[in-house]
């Protein structure tokens, strides 16, 4: 268990304090507002005090002499940065930071990260465009995750009414050799970790994994052809629409054409000082007539980033309405997720969940390169080196204790890839891809860490400053 520290208890905080908790780590939320801190009181599983996050006193009182890690995420940024470099005073062994302002941390910099004692940048509005970015580029796959330096590859398909896949036993379907099925989620929301003997019904949502070059092989699964994306149009000209739209723009190669639709004049004329061939039109997402004024069903694809849960969601819906291949929706209110394949919503982003993400790979014992949930928060999906004193290392999968409910879908040992199978030894530093229930990832650290390794090292800490990618 880890003795953590969240400033801020906003929509970030809280969906941090949330998911910590439910991985049983020590958490306290500090929280300037007095109705907030009540609220996050009776709804969370955790201490809550009232104070200034950026205070010394405040810090004290949440018991910062003994936490290992300080999590700074309110909406101020410099409050995010005083709070870290009061925490590196305490010895804090690892200092996470929400900043948006991307002077802080690119370009020509003033002060470096260490100076402004924090190890860690999150900017969750950015996490989220790069991952839009990803979706964009391959429209007619979900759930695109990449491993191993690029080598391994998973994504999800849906299962149609139409499939040959209907009614078939995994171990009946012929897939290419390096790839595997490595969980299901059924139309009912179960997630299940699937034997060769799981039969793939109608709605099923496969996820699949193995080397990148065999997808190729996969064309017949999705069933449709692939489109080049033409013409994005984006909703909302906020700081995830803003920075989608800058970095569709970098990329020189995909002549895209790009639309921010924006309701605020002011934000208009802000974002079209900074982006060089954007389409900026100023008219509300959800009024049909202007709409139809502007072509709405010529688009490939509508990303909806308004920041506004209820507004998101009608524009989307309305967009497929009026014939928009492919929908993309920013979520910030996790109870609305059960809704989106019901209502035909291809992918959902939410920003707090991606961050939430990041921030656990952080406090799991041993190297996780990668740490990522599947529909939010119902799998995790992790890849970590072996150990060579691991329990594990040195040991076939079969005879490793590993429960059901946890699966290594993958194993890259050097430069190859293997697709595991029963019999397969689990080296020292191989990086394996374990898919996992939550309710069991405290078998993880049993079984792939070394005893020596503490939560409080600070060899997750990856070499970048900054996590949005």
């Amino acid at each position: 268990m880890m003795q953590i520290i969240i400033v801020g208890g906003g929509g970030v905080g809280a969906a941090l304090a949330k998911l910590l908790s439910d991985e049983k780590q020590d958490v306290v939320i500090i929280e300037q507002d007095p109705d907030k801190a009540r609220s996050l009181n009776e709804e969370l599983d955790v201490m809550v005090h009232t104070g200034n996050g950026a205070s010394a006193r405040a810090l004290e009182a949440a018991g910062i002499r003994s936490a290992e890690m300080l999590i700074a995420v309110t909406e101020v940024d410099e409050v995010n940065i005083i709070a870290c470099l009061l925490a590196k005073k305490y010895d804090i062994h690892i200092t996470v930071a929400r900043v948006r302002n991307l002077e802080y941390y690119e370009g020509d910099i003033v002060l470096s990260n260490e100076q402004l004692g924090i190890d860690i940048f999150i900017n969750p509005e950015r996490v989220a465009s790069f991952e839009i970015v990803k979706l964009i580029k391959e429209p007619d796959i979900r759930d695109t995750e990449y491993f191993a330096k690029g080598r391994i590859k998973m994504f999800s398909v849906v299962v149609d009414a139409q499939s040959r896949l209907i009614n078939q036993p995994l171990h009946k379907v012929q897939f290419p050799q390096n790839t595997m099925v490595a969980a299901i989620e059924r139309a009912n929301g179960d997630f299940v970790i699937p034997s060769g003997d799981a039969v793939i019904h109608t709605s099923d949502k496969l996820f699949l994994i193995g080397q990148r070059g065999m997808f190729n092989e996969l064309g017949w699964l999705v069933q449709k052809k692939e489109q080049k994306t033409q013409t994005v149009v984006i909703l909302g000209g906020g700081r995830i629409g803003f920075q989608l739209a800058e970095m569709l723009e970098a990329n020189k190669k995909n002549n895209i054409n790009i639309k921010i639709i924006e309701k605020s004049s002011e934000c208009c004329q802000l974002i079209a000082s900074k982006l060089s061939r954007t389409l900026i039109l100023q008219g509300d997402a959800t009024d049909l007539s202007f709409l139809r004024q502007e072509e709405i069903q010529n688009a490939d694809i509508l990303v909806a980033v308004t920041g506004d849960d209820r507004t998101n969601i009608l524009a989307s819906v309305l967009a497929k309405h009026f014939g928009v291949k492919k929908t993309i929706c920013e979520v910030i209110n996790q109870d609305y997720y059960t809704l989106f394949e019901n209502i035909g919503i291809e992918h959902i982003i939410s920003p707090r969940i991606l961050t939430a993400a990041q921030i656990l790979r952080l406090i799991r014992k041993g190297d996780i390169f990668s740490f990522s949930f599947l529909e939010d928060g119902k799998m995790e999906v992790m890849e970590l080196s072996i150990p060579g004193d691991a329990r594990v290392a040195n040991k076939k999968i079969q005879h490793a204790g590993i429960p059901s409910g946890i699966l290594i879908g993958a194993i890259l040992r050097g430069d190859k890839v293997i697709t595991p199978r029963g019999n397969d030894y689990l080296l020292p530093d191989d990086h394996v891809i374990i898919f996992c229930s939550p309710t069991l990832n405290h078998h993880i650290d049993r079984l792939f860490a070394s005893p020596k390794d503490s939560a409080r090292a600070k060899k997750n800490l990856t070499n970048e400053k900054y996590i949005y990618q």
